[in-house]
């Protein structure tokens, strides 16, 4: 059982309010009483009859004990913002978590639930831990987590496990529901075929991440064919540092394919090899990942993983809502709070890759 800021246990392990003297109780203390969720509580107060008859009970009787008056203004907000569902994500500005914020809204549209953005400081350690608990102290539904970049991972932990949750991305929780696209795979199977072309090794520019699953896939592709991995390059989000990457790389003649961590690192590469002289694909093969929208018409069209960040983000919320549908409904855990669905990505090839030159 989660416990709620500003309550205590009991010696018999029940909650009882932790509130100042004089303050009336909140809808928080309420729920704490009555063992239920606060978004449960919210449901009761807007309509009751879409709560169990047994919660219905506890939370009449909870309301009793405490005599609990709501003040109109606060249980206005708490009604709002129960119905909402919290959306939390490192850096939203990136492709692959706007895309997937999109799917998320258009579905949660779709049921009628509306989103809040939770950004987590990407720094991690108490500063992403306080942006949880922010997000907590609103009550939402449920949590959609992002977790794409793997500095996550403490957050799973802070989120109670009555919370309705879906992870999209990062290593598996067991006892979650999760969304898992793939990388591993979809970045094995872009080194092979490369090194199908032709290419006697494959070069490795990596974006930023605690834990690179395209990395790992990159470098078993090359293991399983007996290849020797040259040193991956790590690069930052911004496409323009990856540029003198490009040219460094240019210059090493014996340089013939190159796989980024990204699309808008692919881009910046291919620029930094036009620098050096070296044509794009003539001369060297260049390989992204994600498939952004610009892939297709840079010069040239750019050879990628489509990874289906926006179908990612859609079943995240029908997941939720089954969850939150259990809640509602009283009903004991099942499936939806433990599945595990894999999305892949697919391997489109374009003009900027092609067999090695002899």
């Amino acid at each position: 059982m989660a416990r709620y800021p500003g309550t205590h246990t009991t010696g018999r392990g029940g909650f009882m309010p932790r509130t100042k003297r004089g303050n009336a109780p909140s809808i928080r203390d309420v729920a704490a009483v009555a063992n239920v969720s606060v978004p449960t509580m919210s449901r009761y107060l807007k309509d009751p009859e879409r709560v169990s008859e047994k919660k219905r009970e506890a939370i009449a009787a909870a309301i009793e004990k405490l005599n609990y008056r709501p003040n109109p203004i606060a249980r206005a907000l708490a009604l709002d913002m129960s119905e909402s569902i919290t959306v939390m994500s490192a850096d939203t500005r990136l492709y692959g978590r706007t895309q997937t914020i999109f799917g998320i809204e258009r579905k949660a549209q779709e049921i009628g639930y509306p989103i809040t953005i939770c950004v987590l400081d990407p720094r991690g350690g108490e500063r992403m831990l306080s942006n949880v608990r922010s997000c907590l102290d609103r009550s939402p539904a449920g949590v959609i987590l992002i977790d794409f970049d793997r500095l996550t991972d403490s957050v799973v932990s802070r989120i109670p496990a009555s919370t309705p949750m879906v992870i999209i991305g990062g290593p598996r929780h067991e006892r979650r529901a999760q969304i898992h696209l793939c990388e591993y795979d979809s970045a094995y199977a872009m080194t092979r075929r490369l090194l199908e072309l032709g290419h006697e090794t494959v070069h490795y520019v990596s974006v930023p991440a605690d834990v690179d699953a395209r990395a790992d896939g990159w470098r078993m592709a090359l293991s399983d064919a007996k290849v020797p991995a040259p040193a991956p390059i790590a690069t930052t989000w911004d496409a323009e540092d990856a540029i003198e990457i490009g040219r460094r790389l240019g210059e090493d003649p014996s340089v013939t394919a190159i796989f980024a961590g990204n699309d808008e690192v692919a881009m910046g590469l291919m620029r930094g090899l036009t620098l050096a002289g070296r044509r794009v694909p003539d001369d060297v093969s260049v390989a992204g990942f994600d498939d952004h929208t610009l892939s297709k018409v840079w010069n040239p069209p750019l050879t990628t993983v489509r990874q289906r960040f926006s179908e990612a983000g859609e079943h995240a919320v029908a997941l939720l809502k089954e969850q939150i549908d259990d809640v509602v409904n009283d009903c004991s855990r099942g499936e939806a709070w433990t599945v595990f669905d894999r999305i892949a990505g697919d391997l489109v090839e374009r003009e900027s890759t092609a067999p090695r030159r002899s």
